[in-house]
């Protein structure tokens, strides 16, 4: 059976995603909610710390950012199972799963939920060198954390791929509408 790989934001937890995660997960599947490891000032942890505190708006990472993400992937990499996966996540936690893309995984498909690419360039050639799988993508026009302008560029680029993408944007904010939960478990259980 697949497992879904469900990954945090900024300041989240591993048992804040949980119940979503659980929500969403289709029977049988096995679930991994892995937990990021740089403590984050305020609350919870973060994938990778921002420099000059929280400006998320900022599209470009420093490379001291960027070396923080490599080393969760590092961490990451390490504690996936070996078997067919669906990578997911909210915000940060979306960005590591696009980024998780670089390791030779059987990825079933992926889910970005408010999120954006964090190497769009990197992430192109990427897709080109794997088999196009499927992508679920959510994103709220009214997000303040992570512009709708920002997390367009991810169907974007997995559609030029030949990625099969779901699209969905709703009206509210840096969130995951429970409204849409029922949708985002249909849409593994059809993987």
């Amino acid at each position: 059976m697949p497992t879904l790989v469900m990954m945090h934001g900024m300041t989240g937890t591993s048992e804040m995603m949980r119940p979503f995660a659980e929500k969403i997960l289709p029977e049988g599947w096995d679930l991994l909610v892995p937990q990021a490891e740089f403590e984050h000032p305020n609350r919870g942890y973060t994938w990778w710390r921002y420099e000059g505190g929280d400006n998320p708006g900022r599209r470009i990472l420093t490379a001291k950012e960027l070396s923080d993400v490599d080393a969760s992937l590092l961490k990451l990499s390490n504690i996936l199972p070996d078997d067919e996966l669906v990578l997911g996540g909210f915000s940060q936690g979306g960005a590591m799963a696009q980024e998780l893309l670089q390791f030779n995984l059987k990825v079933l498909g992926v889910i970005a939920i408010g999120t954006r690419a964090v190497r769009p360039l990197e992430l192109r050639d990427r897709l080109t060198e794997i088999s196009p799988s499927k992508l679920m993508w959510m994103h709220g026009e009214s997000d303040h954390r992570v512009s709708l302008e920002a997390g367009l560029e991810i169907p974007e680029i997995f559609e030029e791929s030949g990625w099969n993408v779901t699209r969905i944007q709703h009206h509210k904010g840096h969130m995951i509408p429970i409204e849409f939960h029922e949708q985002v478990k249909e849409w593994l259980e059809n993987l």
